[in-house]
């Protein structure tokens, strides 16, 4: 549980992720850079603790159980809070279909995993937030 006394310090940064390794990567990383870091397993815990909690930024994956990236990216942007939260998309997939999508709902960058390290992807999301 996050603390509501820290809100006012740190920038809350979330993780939605279904590898718990590259998870941690992140939640590690993140908070290595003077973050607060919240975490999901699959769109649709995501989908409620961004509802929940109201990060600064998003580092989303597109290939989850439950509620897949996108989906979860289209319903948050339906919420007054959702609709401008910065995301960054990180997937293993270079489809031209789903990069669209996520062009569309307003993602600052579609990033592919293997081609970036945890610390690059935070760069850029930092530029955002």
């Amino acid at each position: 549980m996050i603390n509501q006394n820290t809100k006012t310090q740190a920038k809350l940064l979330m993780v939605i992720e279904d590898d718990p390794l590259l998870t941690k990567m992140y939640k590690t990383k993140i908070a290595s850079e003077g973050f607060r870091v919240i975490t999901a397993q699959d769109g649709q815990e995501g989908l409620k603790k961004a509802l929940e909690y109201k990060p600064d930024g998003i580092i989303l994956d597109v290939m989850m159980p439950k509620l897949s990236g996108i989906d979860m990216l289209t319903r948050l942007r339906q919420d007054a809070y959702g609709k401008n939260i910065p995301v960054v998309i990180i997937s293993n997939l270079s489809q031209e279909a789903e990069d669209g999508k996520a062009k569309e709902l307003g993602v600052k960058e579609y990033l592919i995993k293997a081609n970036y390290t945890p610390k690059e992807v935070i760069e850029r999301l930092k530029q955002y937030i």
